[in-house]
């Protein structure tokens, strides 16, 4: 791969990267109810608004507000999109459709674990800069979004000495199902 290409694979997969982003914390925050009074909640729907407007035109429908299908199958189309354009990029051709289904269904494993893994490290900084914890929209989310995993996590390990150790035994699983995952796909994409 040239330079150029390199580059451009990059801003591609970054491009992707950050509306998958957007997908899924669009798709976390219906199914947490979080309010779109929010401010990262109402930036987030600011920027997929526009994509989702030509699946809400195609499925009028009024679904479950706690679960976003529209979302979902934008993201799902976006994967698909992500894993063409980037095997175009990458090896000069489209990779077969097999292929192609297997990367999107790791990456729709991957990404989310990703996220997750992100959000308990900055919520971990977050708690040990402030212990009290300002009441700030970032910091909502971040606890609407791991407090169930860190729950797990604390089933598994609970306190000890006061210590908790929840955050890291859950990063630690997210990582190693993302590892796995990447590592048994006979090429890199993602």
């Amino acid at each position: 791969m040239s330079g150029l290409q390199a580059v451009g694979y990059f801003l591609i997969a970054l491009l992707f990267g950050f509306l998958i982003f957007c997908l899924w914390a669009r798709l976390a925050f219906s199914y947490l109810r979080i309010s779109a009074l929010n401010p990262i909640a109402l930036l987030i729907h600011q920027v997929t608004d526009p994509l989702l407007l030509p699946l809400q035109k195609l499925f009028p429908f009024k679904s479950n507000p706690r679960y976003d299908w529209r979302a979902a199958v934008l993201l799902l189309i976006v994967e698909i999109l992500k894993g063409i354009t980037l095997s175009i990029l990458a090896y000069g051709t489209l990779i077969s459709w097999i292929w192609l289904i297997l990367y999107v269904v790791a990456d729709l494993i991957i990404q989310p674990c990703n996220l997750l893994f992100y959000a308990i490290l900055i919520r971990v900084l977050m708690d040990w800069i402030n212990p009290q914890g300002i009441q700030h929209p970032i910091s909502y989310i971040l606890h609407a979004l791991t407090n169930p995993l860190l729950k797990f996590g604390q089933s598994i390990l609970p306190n000890i000495s006061g210590f908790d150790f929840s955050p890291l035994i859950v990063m630690l699983i997210l990582k190693i199902i993302t590892l796995f995952i990447e590592h048994s796909l006979p090429w890199h994409l993602i």
